[in-house]
Formats: C-alpha cells, sequence, structure tokens
C-alpha cells in the first residue's frame, strides 16, 4: 500500500469517526430532550395532584355565572385559598409555556380536561376578584393593568381554547388503537 491510498483510508476512517460523533450527539440530544419532556410532564402532574389545588377545582366547578362579589367573600377561607392555588398554579404554568419552558401541548393535555367543570367558574372569579382590586381605593390595580396573574390564566384558557386535539377527547374510546 502505497503512502497515497493509506492517507486516504486515514481520511475516510476520520470521517466516519466524525460522522459516528455526530450521530452520537444528535442521539444524546434527542434523549435529554425526552427526559426533559418526562420531567416536565411528572412536575405539571404532581402539582396538579396538589389536594388544596384539587379543592380548588372542585370549588370552581360549583361556582355559578351569577355569584357576587359578597357571596364569592362569605365562602369559608379555605375554599377562597384553594381556589387562589389553581390561578396562582395556571399562572406559573402559563408564563412557563408563553416563555417556552414548558410545552404548550403537555400543558394543554393536563388541563384541557379539567376545562368543563373549571373553566366558566375560573373566569368569573378572576372577573369578580379583579373587578374588586380595580375599585378599592388602597390598590394599584387599575383597568388598563389589570390583575397579572389573572391575565396569564386567561391567555392560557384562551390558547387552550383556540386550539383543541379531538384525539385527547374520550380516549378510552378515541384511541382505542394504541399500543405500549
Amino acid at each position: 500500500m502505497d503512502l497515497e491510498a493509506a492517507a486516504n483510508i486515514g481520511e475516510a476512517l476520520s470521517g466516519l469517526a466524525i460522522m459516528f460523533t455526530l450521530l452520537f450527539g444528535l442521539r444524546q440530544v434527542l434523549e435529554v430532550n425526552r427526559n426533559r419532556r418526562f420531567e416536565i410532564s411528572q412536575t405539571i402532574a404532581n402539582s396538579l395532584e396538589n389536594p388544596l389545588v384539587q379543592r380548588g377545582f372542585a370549588n370552581l366547578g360549583r361556582i355559578q355565572p351569577g355569584m357576587t362579589l359578597q357571596e364569592f367573600g362569605e365562602m369559608p377561607r379555605e375554599d377562597k385559598d384553594a381556589i387562589n392555588a389553581v390561578i396562582v398554579l395556571m399562572a406559573n404554568h402559563a408564563v412557563m409555556t408563553f416563555n417556552r419552558n414548558l410545552s404548550f401541548d403537555i400543558v394543554a393535555s393536563f388541563y384541557r380536561g379539567y376545562l368543563p367543570l373549571i373553566g366558566a367558574g375560573l373566569r368569573h372569579v378572576m372577573h369578580l376578584v379583579e373587578n374588586a382590586y380595580i375599585h378599592h381605593e388602597g390598590s394599584a390595580v387599575s383597568e388598563e393593568n389589570g390583575l397579572g396573574t389573572n391575565h396569564w390564566v386567561f391567555w392560557l384558557l384562551d390558547r387552550m381554547g383556540e386550539t383543541s386535539n379531538p384525539a385527547e377527547y374520550k380516549p378510552h374510546l378515541n384511541q382505542t388503537e394504541w399500543r405500549p
């Protein structure tokens, strides 16, 4: 074997080594992304399992559109705290989704099942509370700036309302072909 053939073989082998290194790196990136999605999903699931959040969901499901601020104020402190926990949690998830720290698809998949139960009550309570702050003299909340936490929840609710995934509705009926 002459020197030129050996150099060509060496160059080809180094090219293959680079190619395998790139493929391994790509595989590592894909694995990191898969693990990140799992961790995000687990974090959201754990936060929704919180008994205070679950109590908030139950309370929001009972709120009627005609509820007044006075009626809301007469609710037990624990119930109002539970509703607030849902609002804060959803606002946090909305901000993280907006900044692309959380996947919208994952967040929406977790919340869409709750929306028929809590959506109307949640919106109504947030409007009641925001209006109370706007009309309170000592508050810095105004019509222009609103109550920021609530508006992140409105943003998330609106985005979920704009998008739907029929595959997520009644998966026990619509996903019978799915296999592990």
